[in-house]
């Protein structure tokens, strides 16, 4: 039985590369491609694919945010992580959201081929450049260098920490980014949450400092 692999990365010619590669393989049959975690979660409700290999860096959405929800609605889905950032934050919170493996765009098709059959296997896969990154951050740890984690924003929460710098008020925002303000004020609350900011003040130094945003 052919594995269904859904892609899902917003760059044309890497989502061509490796459809070509996965193609070639004789237990592996693309059955979409997506470039952003919105279109991923319609095409993954539609097509129910075995597998999706999963972009971390999305325009809407970061690809942990799409595997949190893909895996909310399609729990038996195995989702593998493949990114050129191999930061121990984000592989962290890749695989606390569910994914089954992370590895590295830098790798050869061979071990993307190789990733999948393991994760298929029931295995996690890290490739070799995201279990250095692990072992760094250990041994960092061990002597007290580690840094704190720092969260994982989207494209639209960076938007949104832009116009709150710029001092518009969530109805502005609204209708800005074409939503109404009761979306924007829970999206306002879940981002203050999730970035440990209790005050718009604080909201205005996290995004300077993050160099998100500037005055």
């Amino acid at each position: 039985m052919n594995v269904k692999v859904l892609l899902v990365d917003d760059h044309p010619l890497l989502r061509s590369g490796l459809h070509q590669a996965i193609a070639q393989h004789p237990s592996f049959l693309v059955v979409g491609e997506a470039s952003n975690g919105m279109a991923a979660l319609q095409l993954a409700r539609e097509l129910a694919p075995d597998l999706i290999l999963m972009d971390i860096h999305l325009p809407d959405m970061s690809g942990i945010e799409a595997t949190r929800q893909i895996l909310s609605a399609l729990p038996s889905t195995k989702i593998l992580i493949l990114s050129s950032d191999v930061s121990r934050a984000l592989i962290d919170e890749a695989l606390q959201a569910g994914a089954c493996g992370y590895i590295c765009k830098r790798g050869s098709m061979d071990e993307v081929a190789h990733a999948i059959e393991m994760v298929m296997a029931g295995r996690l896969c890290l490739s070799p450049e995201v279990s250095a990154a692990i072992v760094d951050d250990y041994r960092k740890s061990l002597a007290g260098e580690s840094e704190p984690s720092k969260p994982v924003l989207s494209e639209r929460e960076k938007q949104l920490l832009r116009l709150i710098t710029q001092g518009l008020r969530n109805k502005e925002i609204a209708t800005k980014l074409k939503l109404s303000p009761n979306s924007i004020e829970t999206y306002r609350a879940r981002l203050m949450k999730k970035i440990g900011c209790s005050s718009t003040a604080e909201v205005v130094r996290y995004a300077i400092r993050e160099g998100i945003a500037t005055l």
